[in-house]
């Protein structure tokens, strides 16, 4: 929601978040509730300012991002390590992503991040491990065997090598010691010669030599962990070292073949150690949690498109099936995926930056649908589980709707139509493109149809009276061209209406969030404080008296806040008593915090509850209008610093009605500032056909006036005026400016 989009600003934009309130606050938060979600939320807020920072060439220094991480895992360990693995997880985060590059940072002093990442390397090996069973295969033709046919004596000796350290990473992790790393990471060093046409493949192996050193002597050093890391983000689903699997005898093709398998290899030589050196550097080492078995069987095309296409696998799952479908795509060209694995694929390798041959896979990125039904698998796929599907199949709608808005139909608008008001706001803008895109080609659809019938008409020299026949021409085109300026201002209008609608949503939730917050504020200064101060004093030193007029008084201010809440009296009483009501509350209040105010309401007989529902627009609208005059109440109350708060019922005219809310306070009748308690009364006004002004009383105070049944006065102006001569706290009220 907003306000928590605003705290998590306020965190990164703070001299020192640290010491920052939006970030103590935070900490609070995490700490109190076992639940993740507020931390997920918080970390992708994260990356997406420090991919900003990236981006503007400002990411010079993220040693406060690294301090912010390490604070929240202190908060809490368990939130932070479940939160951050479930980004990763569900791909909502790539290892690419700048707030990874944070956590590896800050595992070295966080010890429950370092846990993560070894749980992370041990996926990631597994999910390579597929990959490695298919490599072998293409290249000997035969798994767990190698044909010295087939490879060369250099890289059976390679194999060999690879073959020997699982073997001894296989008898226990204490194998991975440091002088284990020490004498691999010396054989990795004359590896990367023997591949020197394997695309990436030397680097790669010279980054594994690296990484072992490093492990063997400092394994969670930063060096160390940023080499980790650049493996990492080196092993795509889909790597550059991949090139096509060799499909003829022992040319350069089944030496590029085996130089991908030995980097595959490799890789997950450093990942098992990887993993087992986190974990034996821990002081206090924890029970390893069972690690979740994944299934993906290389060798069977069927398999891994079910694998990609089901959101009950996991994201990283699916993203694997999708790199090895290519690879076996590669190494049979007569093998044709179905379009919906082969769009899945797509969606899953974009992200990767590789353009995947056409028998696998269509261009990353391109918008090309061989069929309806390919659009119909795409419209289906923004409804998937994984965030990152769902981001590229809208991305490709908009694309779509661009390139070849034909091909939607009615059922294509009638899937797209429910994503205008999705949860999130990247799934909004992107059906909102595609809804644009579209209205124009249908405009000019219009138009065209219009201009061939009129120059068909104009071509045709029919028999009979020529100039009724001119005349008659003339009114079809008059007709055709009122009827396509209808469409198209039709069209305007709707895209107009949907971006009001998709505003008053967004005030909603907005104005929700606030309501949360002012209720709690209430309950922790009125009712927190009641119980922790005055009444449980009272109830130490034995003053039971005292004790219960005190508990009296937390009984009228828990009754006062549920009445705000849920006005049940507006039912059982009407509308001018609950609003007498409401202003007792508010000068009992106001008097328990010792301030004296009178309160009254003046309302003549002849105005009843029936008539004011009549002015409002009937009984429907009635709780609006008191939403609307306990909002000024409110304000009234909090912020104006009187001696008199009244309202006053009046009927100017015939079926109007006048409502004012008046105080003699120092604000002196605005001007104010206008927030989300403003605007939705704004909204709420506007919806009962009412006008709202604020004026100046006589005494120096406000007044805001709600009129029914007619429109606002003219000069008045209706809508709250804005200056810079008030502001307005974080609930949406307003209060003089200081």
């Amino acid at each position: 929601m907003r306000a928590r989009h605003d705290a998590f600003l306020g965190v990164f934009r703070a001299v020192d978040p640290l010491v920052s309130n939006d970030f103590r606050l935070l900490c609070d938060q995490v700490a109190a509730t076992p639940e993740s979600t507020l931390l997920q939320e918080f970390l992708a807020a994260l990356n997406g300012d420090l991919a900003r920072r990236v981006e503007s060439g400002a990411a010079d220094d993220v040693a406060w991002a690294v301090k912010v991480c390490m604070g929240l895992t202190d908060a809490s360990p368990d939130a932070m390590v479940s939160a951050l693995g479930a980004l990763v997880n569900d791909a909502t985060l790539l290892f690419h992503d700048p707030v990874i590059a944070v956590a590896f940072e800050a595992a070295s002093q966080a010890p429950p991040l370092l846990d993560l990442l070894a749980d992370l390397a041990d996926t990631e090996s597994q999910l390579l491990q597929f990959r490695v069973r298919a490599m072998e295969a293409l290249v000997t033709r035969s798994p767990g065997t190698v044909d010295a046919d087939a490879v060369g004596l250099e890289a059976q000796s390679a194999l060999r090598f690879l073959n020997a350290i699982f073997e001894e990473l296989e008898r226990g992790p204490a194998r991975a010691a440091a002088e284990s790393c020490a004498r691999w990471a010396e054989g990795f060093a004359g590896l990367s010669r023997l591949f020197p046409e394997t695309q990436g493949g030397p680097e790669v192996l010279a980054w594994i030599a690296a990484a072992l050193a490093g492990l063997g002597e400092a394994p969670t050093a930063s060096e160390t962990m940023g080499t980790v890391l650049r493996i990492l983000r080196t092993n795509t689903p889909l790597p550059s070292w991949h090139p096509a699997p060799a499909r003829v005898g022992r040319d350069g093709g089944r030496s590029h073949g085996v130089g991908a398998l030995i980097v595959d290899k490799a890789i997950q030589v450093v990942l098992a150690t990887s993993s087992a050196r986190w974990r034996a550097s821990r002081a206090d080492p924890v029970p390893r949690a069972p690690r979740q078995s994944v299934e993906l069987w290389p060798f069977n095309a069927r398999v891994l498109e079910a694998a990609l296409v089901d959101p009950n696998h996991p994201p990283r799952a699916r993203a694997a099936a999708a790199g090895l479908l290519y690879v076996l795509a590669e190494a049979s060209p007569a093998l044709r995926p179905s379009p919906d694995a082969q769009l899945y694929a797509e969606l899953f390798l974009a992200p990767h930056h590789r353009t995947a041959p056409r028998s696998a896979t269509s261009e990353a990125g391109e918008a090309r649908p061989e069929s309806e039904e390919r659009l119909d698998a795409l419209l289906m796929a923004t409804g998937d589980a994984c965030r990152l599907i769902r981001y590229g199949a809208i991305e490709r709608c908009s694309r779509f709707a661009i390139a070849h808005p034909a091909w939607f139909e009615p059922r294509h608008y009638t899937k797209l139509l429910p994503l205008l008001s999705d949860e999130d706001p990247h799934i909004r803008a992107g059906a909102m493109k595609t809804f644009q895109a579209l209205a124009g080609f249908r405009s000019r659809k219009v138009a065209t149809v219009v201009g061939d019938i009129a120059a068909r008409i104009h071509g045709d020299a029919g028999s009979g009276d020529e100039a009724a026949g001119a005349e008659a021409r003339r009114n079809l085109e008059i007709a055709l061209g009122i009827t396509m300026d209808r469409l198209v201002y039709d069209v305007e209008q709707l895209q107009k209406d949907v971006q009001v609608l998709e505003g008053r949503r967004g005030e909603l939730l907005q104005y929700i969030e606030t309501q949360a917050i002012r209720v709690g504020e209430e309950l922790h200064h009125e009712v927190l404080n009641t119980l922790t101060g005055y009444l449980a004093t009272a109830i130490d030193e034995g003053s039971y008296a005292e004790s219960r007029s005190w508990l009296e008084a937390l009984t009228q201010e828990l009754r006062r806040i549920m009445n705000n809440l849920y006005p049940r009296d507006l039912e059982t009483e009407g509308f001018l008593q609950t609003i007498r009501n409401r202003l007792h509350d508010a000068g009992q209040h106001l008097e328990r915090r010792g301030q004296r105010c009178e309160v009254g309401l003046d309302c003549p007989p002849e105005i009843t509850d029936a008539a004011i529902a009549a002015s409002a627009g009937g009984s429907s609208h009635v709780v609006l209008l008191y939403r609307i005059v306990l909002e000024a109440i409110s304000n009234a109350r909090k912020h104006s610093g009187g001696a008199f708060i009244g309202v006053s019922v009046r009927a100017p005219a015939p079926g109007v009605v006048e409502i004012c809310i008046s105080d003699n306070g120092a604000a002196g009748g605005g001007p104010f500032s206008e927030n989300a308690g403003m605007a939705l009364t704004r909204r709420r006004a506007e919806e009962i056909g009412a006008g709202i002004e604020y004026r100046s009383t006589s005494d120096g105070g406000t007044a805001v006036v709600i009129r029914l049944g007619d429109a606002p006065p003219d000069g008045d102006g209706g809508d709250l005026p804005r200056a810079a001569g008030q502001g307005v706290d974080g609930d949406g009220d307003a209060r003089p400016a200081t």
